[in-house]
């Protein structure tokens, strides 16, 4: 009976030829190879953006849907239209920086499409479902779009611009494409070749209004602003200024009053790493909303750090010791809404993590484990090995998705590996692959040491489906301080207010190796938008654009938004709400061997002294070197330059000694130098 049950699922259900190449179609004049859409920014002004927008050709393959041939279409970069029943069609997606507090119409100057006799139609979408349904469960169904004599989508919604957001220090509105428009009445499919497009910003508007033009000094975010077209950075952010940006190099620490003492040891090694830290106690019965109130006082700030678990309370913000708050799309437990704090959109302006720890021993435990990980006690080449575990489902298959973040990405992805992936940039990767993937290969690859994990496949709140491995096994493992970063797209590996220890939770808890940190979603994770997410946070670590823990997922999260979109009921905003990290959001992700540090100092005049770091003769940019007295009476810090120099003024006439500590990616920190 059962395999009677699988005949008739695949009678009805599609096998897409996953076996036929993508062939690239180009347009009169357009690119000769796989291009993703183009914007060619020709005049912007305060109170217009002007620009071309170019499409050189698109991706085509067959596909058998119920014995029927039809065609897939596709274009690199772009997402994809999936309204169930309807054509899957690309849909490009583009941030643009406009006016501090201007409404935003989109006026469409010039068009030109090309008109294309279709053979056959183009391949429905499923639509969106979760990750706890197999996808062959779920069959196509060709919509009654099919019959009628229209082009979908209409031309109305071709050029589109959503709402605007405030994303820190940049107002941004988000504009759509939609290359594609097709009449299978008439077989015919309109390609767009070229357009220019006007932003213009009309009268003032009380939406998500921008009430400052700069933050301070911001290398990380200014980096996230760099995609936005006709971004132009605030005066202040000066060419070659070698300050490290105090506003994000501040740390936020809410915690409960019984664990304060348990987290002494971790303030004072974050404030050697070169951050402000403010600690915020909180009472027992202390509630989400108000924790929120304070940190608008102290925002703009970089990072904050929760500390305690939420047990659970079906009103997830007044769970204890340490709430959290319900998601707009699907009331997910969302530690992102606490740092929604520049514009009511749901754009993060800063990092947020949590240790979720049960006593104040637990917090302890977790926080050492970063300690030691972050100064690189650990040596071996441990770090540069790495493990992807994926399922077998899917089109393409979780397995596919992970031989592209391994070997690169391919024409048919929506975000596009950087690169030959990780093992162009130097990583030795152990694949577990269904239909042979099993637990003990889990524990095998893990306990000599792995830098980094990326799963993908179905989750449950104590386990991965793939492989089976589980909560239990993850407090078994025995690999030390060899602790890899996690990137898991999976269903409720991280539901931490329904269970007293998730997933997540149990790889952190684990005080003989596990995980030093963890991504996770607390509810049910769609099939491709968080593949699509944890390819863009990949991205961060292939080109070195970020360092940290949740500057690496927030890059993750701001390609959620911008290719699934930022409406409030968007597949880009159910992820960015369910997704929750665990652990230090502030800490040095390690990637490489690491070396040790070395630096030199001499004084110069008055109270300046200037720092020289290197590591194996070569000179260590981006390397954070904090002076500071035992108290921290005294602190001082600042980042090398290329050339391995930092220029640090000490206060006039400090009698007390000083140190100095070196903290910078894949190094081994030099810590509580003294400072003769």
């Amino acid at each position: 009976m059962k395999n009677l049950s699988l005949i008739l699922i695949a009678l009805f259900v599609v096998t897409s030829m996953l076996s036929a190449q993508w062939k690239w179609v180009p347009l009169e004049g357009g690119s000769l190879k796989p291009t993703p859409v183009q914007i060619k920014l020709l005049n912007s002004t305060a109170q217009e953006i002007k620009f071309e927008v170019i499409v050189g050709g698109y991706l085509e393959r067959p596909v058998d849907i119920l014995g029927k041939e039809c065609i897939g279409v596709h274009i690199p970069d772009c997402s994809a239209l999936m309204e169930r029943g309807f054509p899957t069609l690309p849909r490009f997606s583009k941030p643009f920086q406009v006016r501090a507090s201007c409404d935003v119409e989109v006026v469409v100057l010039e068009k030109q499409e090309v008109d294309i006799k279709l053979t056959n139609p183009i391949a429905p979408s499923k639509g969106h479902f979760t990750r706890d349904i197999h996808p062959d469960t779920v069959p196509f169904e060709f919509g009654p779009i099919y019959k009628e004599d229209v082009f979908w989508p209409e031309e109305k919604d071709q050029f589109t611009a959503g709402k605007p957001f405030v994303f820190r220090d940049v107002r941004g509105i988000l504009f759509n494409v939609l290359p594609i428009r097709v009449n299978h009445v008439q077989m015919q499919m309109k390609v767009l070749k070229r357009a220019v497009i006007a932003l213009r910003c009309e009268g003032e508007s009380v939406e998500n209004v921008l009430t400052t033009t700069s933050r301070g000094h911001s290398k990380t975010f200014s980096k996230m602003y760099q995609d936005f077209v006709g971004y132009k950075a605030p005066s202040i952010l000066l060419e070659g200024d070698d300050n490290p940006d105090q506003k994000l190099k501040t740390l936020i620490v809410v915690v409960p009053d019984q664990y304060e003492q348990a987290i002494q040891e971790w303030v004072a090694w974050k404030k050697k790493c070169g951050y402000t830290v403010t600690v915020k106690s909180v009472k027992s019965g202390i509630t989400a909303g108000e924790i929120k109130a304070y940190l608008q006082t102290q925002y703009p700030f970089g990072y904050l750090v929760l500390i305690g678990d939420a047990a659970y309370n079906s009103n997830f913000e007044i769970s204890q010791p340490m709430p959290t708050f319900k998601g707009k799309m699907e009331k997910a437990a969302a530690d992102r809404v606490y740092v929604r704090l520049a514009g009511k959109d749901n754009y993060p302006d800063a990092f947020v993590s949590r240790i979720s720890a049960r006593d104040a021993a637990g917090v302890a435990a977790q926080l050492l484990k970063i300690i030691r990980y972050e100064g690189g006690a650990e040596e071996g080449d441990w770090v540069t090995k790495g493990i992807c575990i994926a399922s077998d489902q899917g089109s393409p298959t979780d397995k596919q998705r992970a031989d592209w973040l391994i070997y690169g990405g391919t024409s048919g992805q929506k975000v596009s590996t950087y690169g030959k992936g990780l093992s162009e940039y130097g990583y030795t990767m152990t694949r577990i692959y269904d239909p042979s993937a099993s637990s003990s290969a889990v524990t095998a690859a893990v306990n000599p040491g792995t830098g980094i994990i990326c799963y993908i496949g179905h989750g449950s709140a104590s386990s991965w489906g793939t492989t089976g491995f589980n909560s239990t096994q993850a407090k078994a493992l025995t690999n030390g301080l060899k602790m890899p970063v996690i990137w898991s797209v999976a269903c409720v590996n991280g539901q931490f207010v329904h269970n007293e220890e998730c997933f997540a939770e149990a790889w952190l808890r684990n005080t003989n190796g596990g995980a030093v940190a963890m991504e996770a979603g607390s509810t049910n994770e769609a099939w491709v938008p968080p593949c699509d997410k944890q390819t863009a946070t990949i991205n961060g670590i292939l080109k070195k654009t970020h360092t940290t823990f949740g500057a690496l997922e927030c890059q993750g999260a701001l390609a959620a938004l911008q290719y699934w979109q930022d409406t409030d009921s968007s597949q880009g905003n159910q992820l960015v709400e369910q997704c929750n990290l665990f652990g230090d959001c502030s800490m040095i992700v390690r990637t490489k061997k690491s070396t040790a540090a070395q630096a030199s100092f001499e004084r110069g005049l008055d109270s300046n002294v200037v720092f020289i770091v290197t590591t194996e003769g070569r000179a260590v940019a981006q390397a954070t070197v904090t002076v500071y007295s035992a108290d921290f009476s005294v602190m001082v810090t600042g980042e090398t330059d290329a050339e391995g120099r930092i220029n640090l003024v000490l206060p006039q006439d400090v009698t007390v000694p000083l140190y100095y500590t070196v903290v910078g990616q894949d190094l081994d920190a030099l810590i509580d130098q003294p400072l003769n």
